[in-house]
């Protein structure tokens, strides 16, 4: 018995001995790997404190142990998200050697060198990332756009509908496959995939559906989703890998451009959260105060929104968009008084920002002071000639002071600039339909109507005023 024991005890200390030889093999090769591969961390100089002393600590932790590879694979997360991409680059490919059978390191390094140009190498990494976690769709979508980056489109097809045979309201791959019909000239496909995408996600592929709808005749559901949709056509998926970086991210700039991206998607909330981050970060980041406040803005929370943007104007005073911004909060609180007010404060401030000018000029207008409003929408016309905005002012002045040659001449310069301006088409078929001159006011009704930039309800109203002028 005490023998058994002898011999059973023995061969637990020699499985022991295995064990350990096997596990500081392991480990002892884990230390040389990052230690031969491992770039040097960058200069402190410069950096927010807080992400130097991590830096700092992490580069140490991911040589000396005794977690290395969960070290290392932070301090790749922070380089990442702070634009440091050579030393993430590197740390990815130590992590794919020690570290097989996790798609994240893949995945992130497709992303970044993607990001460089070099989308063969960032195909083979996608497809391994699939291989290893075939659920996270992210990666199949960024696989097909790739894919048909380089025109292969057979591939990319091929990609797009494994997806849509899955998920048929997945709106990226309907998207992706949109794109392919219409590189093959396969309209009514493309059509179908983009309006099943907008039913699955009202921003996607928006503006391709409105060209499909122009070219095919059908202005009115052109016109009408041109008004519905504010967003371009190539949205981002939400990418939980990727996107969650920008919680370690020291970079005001960086942190809202990811609130950007999160406004796209939709997601106020997430937008919100971004733009104080970055605030945090750098308090006198006027853009970020005025992307804030119009979120603030978007979500009717006035209160919010104009103290945002007085933050704003104070970190810049001279910052021509948070005074607009502020002007229009009041406004839209019925503050018209303290409006007025902000208005002088701000044609001050910022005496060649046309918005500026224009809210100065309208005011006068709106106060039966045409004549004064006159100088403020030439600085306008002076600072943004080729847009329609500064005639369309001068013209509604000119109105008012019952001069119509002057705001014809006004109204004809501003189609110059802009051909299809909406405001300038509505402004002169009104002209002419009240001048009792059908021929023209045909004339720029039929242009109206042909301009999806239009919307249905203005070409009713245009429509009802000519047919009871002239019919």
């Amino acid at each position: 018995m005490k023998k058994a024991l002898l011999v059973g005890l023995g061969v637990a200390l020699v499985a022991g001995i295995s064990v350990g030889s096997l596990y500081w093999n392991s480990q002892r090769r884990v230390a040389e790997a990052i230690e031969a591969h491992l770039l040097p961390p960058p200069s402190a100089k410069g950096l927010h404190p807080e992400l130097g002393n991590r830096i700092a600590d992490l580069n140490k932790r991911s040589v000396e142990g005794p977690n290395r590879v969960e070290s290392l694979a932070e301090l790749s997360r922070l380089y990442h998200a702070n634009g440091y991409l050579n030393q993430a680059w590197q740390n990815y490919r130590i992590l794919i050697a020690l570290d097989r059978e996790n798609p994240l390191w893949r995945y992130r390094l497709a992303t970044i060198i993607s990001s460089f140009g070099q989308l063969d190498d960032s195909i083979a990494l996608y497809r391994k990332a699939i291989e290893l976690d075939p659920g996270y769709i992210p990666s199949h979508i960024h696989l097909g756009d790739t894919l048909l980056k380089l025109n292969r489109y057979e591939e990319a097809k091929s990609v797009f509908q494994a997806v849509y045979d899955k998920s048929p309201a997945n709106p990226f791959a309907s998207f992706g496959l949109a794109r392919i019909a219409l590189a093959e000239n396969d309209t009514p496909r493309a059509q179908r995939l983009l309006e099943s995408a907008k039913r699955s996600n009202h921003r996607i592929g928006g503006d391709l559906l409105a060209d499909i709808y122009e070219e095919l005749g059908e202005t009115s559901k052109a016109r009408a989703l041109l008004h519905d949709v504010t967003w371009s056509s190539h949205i981002d998926i939400p990418d939980p890998w990727v996107d969650d970086l920008v919680s370690d991210c020291y970079d005001s700039f960086e942190v809202a451009m990811a609130g950007g991206k999160a406004g796209r998607a939709g997601n106020l909330d997430r937008v919100v959260e971004l733009l104080n981050k970055a605030i945090a970060l750098d308090p006198l980041d006027h853009n970020a105060y005025n992307h804030l406040a119009e979120t603030y803005v978007t979500q009717g929370n006035l209160s919010q929104a104009r103290k945002t943007y007085e933050n704003c104007i104070k970190t810049l005073p001279t910052f021509a968009e948070g005074w607009s911004g502020l002007i229009s909060v009041e406004m839209k609180a019925g503050n018209h008084a303290r409006a007025a007010e902000l208005i002088d404060q701000a044609i001050a401030k910022c005496p060649n920002s046309y918005v500026i000018n224009n809210y100065k000029g309208d005011a006068l207008i709106n106060a039966n002071r045409p004549r004064e409003a006159i100088p403020y929408f030439q600085t306008t016309i002076r600072q943004v000639p080729n847009n329609a905005v500064g005639y369309n002012y001068l013209a509604r002045a000119y109105l008012a002071m019952r001069e119509n040659r002057k705001a014809l001449e006004q109204l004809q310069k501003a189609l110059k600039a802009e051909p299809s301006n909406p405001l300038t088409l509505k402004l002169i078929t009104i002209f002419y339909i009240l001048a009792k001159d059908q021929a023209q006011a045909e004339r720029y009704l039929k242009r109206a109507f042909l301009s999806p930039r239009i919307e249905e309800e203005v070409i009713e109203n245009l429509q009802s005023m000519f047919d009871q002028e002239f019919k």
